[in-house]
């Protein structure tokens, strides 16, 4: 005979914990708590932590993983090796500022009026053959940042490092600032810093250790914090390595030229500069729960030449060619197995791709140019489309592999459009036109603008409507004084 009384109780125990579990669905109830997604497919957690890494110019080659010869960098090759790789990533400005201002706004430097870094009138005016628009140099307040955009939907965040788009990383969606301003670059890589939103360390100190430290430090602050309330965490981690000043401390350096006796000094010092950054990743990876945090890695442009060398690809930092714009980029999400995805992807593509695995939705107000790449991440098919570089200013360095060796610039105002294999650059000067087959000649070395003439005039058709699509600022004749009038 059935007992009534405890099949009454057993009924009601069900009732109260189904409604525990919706008022958990709603609110949450710890960190630890959140619910999982049951899609089909692999299993992605709801609301994850999320750490971003963004390295400062960082060349393609310059890991272990990637093919560099010297470079030890074992926790960011552990993290490759677990992550969603894209093989053909590719920033958005061959410099720090448009790079990074196109990540955090999802946006092409068309829009955000940040083309390059500084002036865009850079080197000698008598060697300059146009006059380049004026430079935003920092995002306008009214931009909705991806930290807004996360903050919106009860994300704690945080940076720490280098910001460089505008003052201050707190009047922009970050709740809390580690040493980002306006700055580019760091005055020195000891204390004193000389940085207003860094205090000194001690003697001896090592600015990446320090900025590794300080994000461990944040990120438990914020996991305590969550364990309480169950709201997760946004951190953007940006140090200002590997770029210049290229310092490092003695005893390092002679043990990597120990190592390494074919290395040069500056070499050494880059060398213990890269797997130092490893060793503060690893740190940073050690501090976080990867059964529920998405990590994204990547640099923000190419390597400094002749500092590092992107061979087999063109270039380096300041140019439009591969060595340029090429960036590692892995993206780790709990639930999702590695594999490398082939499609040309962009840097900003990693905005709506961290705002779609949050649960949050872009901005409808503003147009929005980058793309997510969460079906990539799950194996499906990626219909990027191409991909689109501006950069209409002048970059003063010389550099053998620049497309004017013999001229004082890295770089002359011109711009890139990438379809699958083939990437054509336009230069602005005098409109000259390369087309390459990144498939057959990963270094661009052969132009085939002239022996496939159909395909260029239709890439830089598509370049040109790209450009009066966005309203890109352009280049102008530099105004020549009339001459004076020859009296009789």
């Amino acid at each position: 005979m059935i007992n009534v009384r405890l099949f009454a109780g057993l009924a009601l125990m069900i009732m109260i914990i189904m409604i525990i579990m919706a008022t958990t669905a709603v609110a949450g109830v710890g960190q630890g708590d959140r619910l999982v997604s049951t899609s089909t497919g692999p299993t992605i957690p709801d609301r994850p932590d999320i750490l971003l890494i963004l390295i400062d110019d960082l060349g393609c080659r310059d890991l272990a993983c990637e093919g560099h010869a010297t470079h030890q960098t074992p926790n960011i090759d552990a993290l490759r090796a677990q992550s969603v790789r894209f093989t053909h990533a590719g920033c958005n400005g061959p410099n720090c500022s448009p790079s990074r201002a196109a990540l955090v706004t999802a946006r092409h430097g068309s829009r955000t009026g940040v083309h390059t870094v500084g002036n865009a009138g850079r080197g000698k005016a008598a060697d300059r053959r146009v006059e380049p628009p004026k430079n935003g140099v920092r995002i306008r307040e009214d931009e909705r940042t991806i930290a807004e955009t996360l903050g919106s939907v009860g994300y704690r965040t945080g940076f720490v490092g280098k910001w460089h788009v505008s003052v201050d990383p707190t009047t922009q969606g970050f709740d809390r600032n580690i040493a980002g301003n306006k700055a580019g670059h760091p005055k020195s890589y000891f204390p004193p810093y000389r940085n207003a939103d860094l205090k000194d360390g001690p003697e001896g100190e090592y600015l990446i250790d320090r900025l590794a430290a300080e994000t461990v430090g944040m990120i438990d602050s914020f996991e305590a914090d969550s364990s309480k309330d169950g709201r997760p965490w946004f951190v953007m981690y940006a140090p200002y390595a590997v770029h210049s000043p290229i310092q490092a401390d003695p005893a390092s350096v002679a043990a990597m030229k120990t190592r390494h006796p074919q290395m040069n000094e500056r070499a050494a010092r880059y060398a213990v500069m890269v797997e130092a950054t490893d060793r503060a990743v690893g740190a940073i990876l050690a501090a976080i729960d990867p059964a529920r945090t998405v990590v994204c890695f990547a640099s923000d442009n190419g390597g400094l030449q002749p500092v590092t060398d992107m061979s087999p690809w063109r270039g380096g930092k300041g140019m439009l060619y591969e060595g340029g714009v090429r960036t590692p980029l892995f993206v780790r999400v709990p639930g999702l197995p590695p594999s490398d995805v082939e499609t040309p992807v962009q840097l900003f593509d990693v905005h709506p791709t961290l705002v779609e695995l949050a649960g949050a939705a872009m901005p409808i107000d503003r147009p929005i140019d980058a793309v997510s790449l969460v079906p990539a991440l799950r194996g499906d098919p990626l219909d990027r489309g191409a991909l689109f570089w501006h950069f209409p200013a002048y970059l003063e360095g010389r550099d053998a592999e620049s497309h004017e060796p013999g001229r004082p610039f890295r770089s002359t105002p011109s711009g890139a459009i990438r379809e699958g294999r083939w990437k054509l650059v336009e230069w602005f000067e005098d409109g000259d036109v390369e087309l390459y087959d990144l498939e057959s000649d990963p270094g661009e070395r052969v132009d085939r603008s002239e022996t496939e003439p159909d395909l260029r005039e239709a890439m830089l058709g598509r370049l040109a409507a790209w450009r009066l699509r966005m309203g890109s600022a352009m280049p102008t004749p530099i105004a020549v004084a009339p001459a004076s009038p020859v009296s009789d």
